[in-house]
């Protein structure tokens, strides 16, 4: 942080967590910068772009189909809803999955590298993509958006085995662990 401005809500939030990885990519040709962080609190609604979960049910996680594979599902907050709707919604959209929310487990935070600031429905030059563990409840595949990637549940114990990145393996790890504290409380 530079000493002569003072540091902004979200610089704050985000000095407070160390990242566990750190990467740089270009979306839709916009070059960003990303920081992957465990946390248990998520920032001002302001700084959340989008919201993602990892879908539990019994010893299955959802695995996406994408190219890399991925275990998250979600998408962009709509206009007046809650992070816990809009959370609710993007599952069921992406995977036809009606989910019971479990706890947070971090986030992802995006820097554009660049002056570009498109459209995209996030707060720039920084957003935050938030990163939930949910249960899986009660499937209706009427729920499904037409255009989603194919998803399916596999067993924990084969993660392993995928070729899913050190991200991904962090973030169900630590989607495990607060489902374990849930059930523990429950």
């Amino acid at each position: 942080m530079n000493p002569k401005h003072s540091p902004s809500e979200l610089e704050l939030f985000l000095v407070r967590h160390r990242p566990f990885g750190v990467w740089r990519d270009q979306w839709l040709g916009v070059p960003l910068e990303f920081r992957a962080c465990l946390s248990d609190e998520l920032p001002a609604r302001a700084h959340i772009g989008s919201v993602r979960a990892l879908v539990l049910r019994d010893s299955d996680v959802l695995l996406v189909h994408s190219s890399p594979p991925i275990m998250s599902v979600g998408g962009r907050c709509e206009h007046g809803e809650t992070i816990e709707q809009t959370l609710l919604r993007e599952v069921r959209e992406e995977s036809g999955w009606f989910v019971s929310p479990i706890a947070v487990i971090g986030f992802i935070h995006a820097m554009h590298l660049d002056e570009q600031r498109p459209d995209w429905g996030r707060p720039a030059p920084d957003f935050i993509d938030a990163m939930f563990a949910v249960t899986a409840v009660r499937y209706d595949p009427g729920m499904l958006g037409r255009s989603e990637t194919p998803s399916e549940f596999v067993p924990i114990s084969s993660v392993e085995q995928l070729e899913l990145d050190e991200i991904n393996r962090v973030f169900l790890r630590e989607a495990l662990r607060k489902r374990s504290g849930f059930e523990a409380s429950t």
